[in-house]
């Protein structure tokens, strides 16, 4: 008898072993590691378009430029590991701030001839080492001194652009240690019809064809074209 109720615990006991993690969930057999790995984080997902959503392409003429060793911080984008979205794997946290002893105080802005900023960005490099190369073009018009100060300062100092879409999204070119590098090209034109100016192309290599600011900069109000507004604001 007591063997025939030993047989029955057996088969009880093989029976809860392989029923038991097919009725409750596998986390309770998952170490800490693995725990953190099932967290949420960046995954393929669908990529839908509406119909009828606009689509309006070109960027609008305002741009902002920080030198690369003006700030104290800058907007950056998470370490991927740690990101817990697609959006946040690639938008730039944070925001500009400057020293107080330092020569900038805000980012310097930048007027740029309507329909003349580009921002594009090609894939570059061979299989297992995919990255980006982004450009961003913009035109300043004219022959000022200014302009040509701003040519021979700009030429060998990196840093970050901040640029608008047509949509009102900002985005940053340019990360700690990836700054952008900036080619200005003057013409002069030859017949009096002939546009002159500045022509600006600011590269960058990057692992995101874009990288879009989490807090939007107000560039008219450090253009100076509207008052800041008061803190209580």
């Amino acid at each position: 008898m007591k063997k025939y109720i030993y047989l029955i615990l057996c088969v009880l006991f093989v029976a809860l072993v392989i029923t038991v993690p097919e009725l409750h969930s596998q986390t309770c057999h998952l170490n800490g590691d693995t725990l953190i790995m099932m967290a949420a984080s960046p995954a393929f997902a669908p990529l839908k378009w509406e119909v009828g959503q606009n689509n309006m392409g070109g960027y609008k003429g305002m741009l902002l430029f920080v030198p690369f060793n003006a700030p104290e911080t800058v907007p950056t984008v998470p370490d991927p590991s740690k990101a817990t979205s697609n959006e946040e794997l690639i938008t730039a946290a944070g925001s500009f701030t400057f020293p107080a002893e330092g020569t900038y105080k805000q980012p310097i802005y930048l007027y740029s001839t309507e329909a003349t900023v580009e921002y594009k960005a090609e894939q570059q490099g061979e299989a297992d080492g995919i990255s980006y190369k982004c450009t961003l073009g913009f035109f300043f018009p004219g022959n000022t001194p200014g302009m040509h100060a701003f040519n021979a300062l700009i030429k060998n100092t990196p840093g970050y652009y901040i640029f608008e879409d047509a949509d009102g999204k900002q985005m940053i070119l340019g990360q700690p240690g990836l700054y952008a590098t900036t080619g200005p090209s003057f013409n002069g034109g030859k017949a009096r019809a002939d546009r002159r100016g500045t022509t600006y192309t600011a590269t960058v290599d990057s692992n995101y064809s874009a990288i879009f600011l989490q807090t939007p900069i107000d560039m008219e109000v450090i253009a100076g074209l509207k008052p800041a507004p008061s803190p209580s604001e």
